[in-house]
């Protein structure tokens, strides 16, 4: 079966994988907020859109006969289960599970940044090489959504930009707020910066939300 599939197959399971590891921890950490009511959370959503992947190779899992159409369906289950999982959350625990998520959102994204510096395949110590590194670990719909539009792309600062974020339709099919979870990957955008190189920085410098055009994104130097 392997032979059907692609670096880009691949690549892109990749970041779906991290999505469900950042589940998992969330999971763990809220469990030791909210208690025993947060098994019973994690069961509703796995019952309406599904349990995670099991973590094993992808030529054993993949539908060979439709690629492109089960890795849609793969980003579209992590993304939906995620964010259920996050409003369950918050309606049971609330400002606590709020801290929570938070904190999870910063935490792994400093350890994806952690884990890219110590690959030693990227070069770090520029605005672009992080930015490359960001793109092997930040799901952010297909290929083909093309989310990004890169507008300054130098060692010192790059900056992209996008009208829409393909996240946001699966965040409306589940009725969460989506600048809730824009915050949260806001977070996450900025620990795994701060994860792959400290002496840079993340910003979101325009914002759909507060009226701007476009979503402006930025990794400059501190």
């Amino acid at each position: 079966m392997s032979a059907f599939l692609g670096y880009i197959h691949f690549w892109l399971y990749g970041k779906i994988r991290r999505v469900v590891e950042r589940e998992e921890l969330l999971f763990q950490k809220a469990a030791s907020v909210c208690g025993p009511v947060v098994e019973e959370l994690r069961a509703k959503v796995w019952g309406t859109y599904g349990e995670p992947l099991p973590d094993t190779d992808l030529a054993e899992l993949i539908d060979q006969t439709n690629i492109h159409g089960w890795l849609q369906r793969q980003v579209n289950a992590a993304e939906l289960r995620e964010a259920a999982f996050i409003k369950e959350l918050t309606d049971t625990c609330g400002a606590a599970a709020k801290a929570v998520i938070a904190e999870v959102f910063a935490g792994h994204g400093r350890m994806c940044g952690g884990h890219a510096r110590l690959l030693g395949k990227y070069a770090v110590g520029r605005a672009d090489g992080i930015y490359k590194a960001l793109n092997d670990y930040y799901l952010n719909g297909m290929p083909c959504d093309q989310a990004a539009n890169v507008t300054i792309n130098t060692p010192e600062r790059v900056v992209w930009e996008g009208s829409n974020c393909p996240k946001q339709r699966n965040w409306a099919r589940v009725g969460i707020d989506a600048r809730e979870m824009r915050d949260y990957y806001v977070l996450w955008l900025a620990g795994f910066v701060e994860g792959i190189n400290p002496a840079f920085n993340y910003a979101l410098v325009a914002d759909t939300f507060a009226g701007d055009p476009v979503n402006k994104h930025q990794i400059a130097a501190a």
